[in-house]
């Protein structure tokens, strides 16, 4: 994983920090901030300029059903701990996730029709916002296989699950992710680590 990549990981750590440090100082939310943009360019540039490298979203059909949950996630990145509730919706047209404070502030909302990604987020959230890349971090976890194989191919990723219950993801021949399933990945734990960068999340579906 490059310098882009740690990049946009850390987007998305800031995001997440952003808005547990929101819940934990009981900020009132304004109406979130909307945006629509075509799924290829939906990359935020963060503070430095660098765009988040990030793998080409999958249709929502290409799931093959339809899926309604709420997880908690749990996360490190570096020292610091964070968590966020999140409300996932699934159906052949369209992937959603809202995400939700401790306090259960809407944070953020992302809306992926297959061409189209939609953002909203709340204005105290930071620019650099990886919607992108949280949207890719739901298909490593949850997408079939020969799905993720065929999409991130053409884009360097390759994608394998070397042993019952762990899924990986390389770039350029290096190990940039891998997903361990505790059980069933719709109902059980699952752990998924970056490398390159500190970043691990804990996800729990409810």
């Amino acid at each position: 994983m490059g310098p882009r990549a740690v990049a946009g990981a850390r987007a998305l750590a800031g995001w997440l920090l952003g808005a547990v440090a929101c819940a934990l100082a009981g900020c009132v939310t304004p109406p979130p901030r909307a945006g629509h943009v075509p799924a290829a360019t939906a990359n935020a540039t963060n503070d430095a300029g660098a765009a988040p490298a990030t793998l080409p979203l999958l249709a929502p059909a290409s799931l093959g059903q339809t899926r309604q949950f709420t997880q908690l996630l749990r996360g490190d990145y570096g020292d610091t701990s964070f968590s966020l509730r999140c409300v996932v919706s699934i159906d052949d047209r369209q992937l959603s996730v809202i995400g939700l404070t401790a306090l259960g502030q809407r944070a953020f909302t992302l809306k992926y029709d297959g061409a189209q990604l939609g953002e909203e987020r709340a204005p105290q959230l930071p620019q650099a916002i990886g919607g992108v890349q949280l949207l890719n971090d739901l298909q490593l976890v949850y997408w079939p296989l020969p799905a993720l194989q065929k999409a991130w191919q053409t884009a360097g990723g390759e994608v394998s699950e070397p042993y019952p219950g762990t899924r990986r993801l390389k770039r350029g021949g290096r190990l940039v992710a891998e997903v361990h399933y505790a059980a069933d990945a719709w109902s059980g734990r699952v752990w998924l680590r970056h490398f390159d960068t500190p970043y691990s999340l804990f996800i729990e579906t409810e």
